[in-house]
């Protein structure tokens, strides 16, 4: 960045618009700890749109819409408390060895298992008050919660926003979508 040139990111502008923690997500997501990386808006953006718009944003609100339908309680998956702990291991490691864009990247991928459990149970077509849909919103808060945790040490904010709302059951916008009128409207 040169001020003489006049390519100087305003991470006060950035942080107004989209948040703190978009903004750290993206600093550690696409920029190894310790080296030079390259911030533009378009990359910002697109990080923004995928990963916590499209990604950790829309999977909350698919879970807590769905689990709005009934009194709900996170409930033990097996197969997601080993993914989870696998996840928490490893992304441990990761930290010491401040390789955060890797931390974030695995739990990521719990992002990715629990859109595709949605898409494979599709809880939607089930009764809401049925043992079945219960049981899988269940897995499925349980889920979000471990996500939940994984991301205090990244992202503080959006974790307290994901553990308020799972308790509540109540569905939110963590990470609005943007528009073409919002992209790249902080030049």
């Amino acid at each position: 960045m040169s001020k003489t040139v006049g390519n100087v990111v305003d991470p006060f502008k950035v942080v107004a618009k989209y948040g703190a923690d978009a903004l750290r997500y993206y600093l550690l997501r696409e920029i190894p700890s310790g080296e030079d990386g390259d911030f533009t808006y378009e990359k910002f953006e697109e990080r923004y749109s995928a990963d916590l718009a499209k990604g950790v944003g829309n999977l909350m609100a698919r879970i807590l819409t769905l689990a709005q339908k009934g009194k709900i309680k996170p409930c033990r998956n097996k197969n997601f408390a080993s993914e989870i702990a696998k996840i928490k291991k490893d992304s441990e490691q990761s930290i010491s060895e401040f390789k955060f864009n890797e931390a974030l990247e695995k739990i990521w991928r719990l992002i990715a298992l629990g859109d595709k459990y949605i898409d494979v149970q599709k809880p939607w077509i089930l009764e809401s008050d049925s043992k079945k849909f219960k049981e899988i919103i269940g897995h499925l808060l349980f889920l979000l919660s471990g996500i939940d945790e994984l991301l205090i040490p990244f992202m503080p904010e959006t974790a307290v926003q994901i553990a308020k709302h799972v308790t509540k059951s109540k569905s939110t916008v963590l990470f609005p979508r943007l528009t073409r009128r919002d992209a790249t409207g902080l030049k």
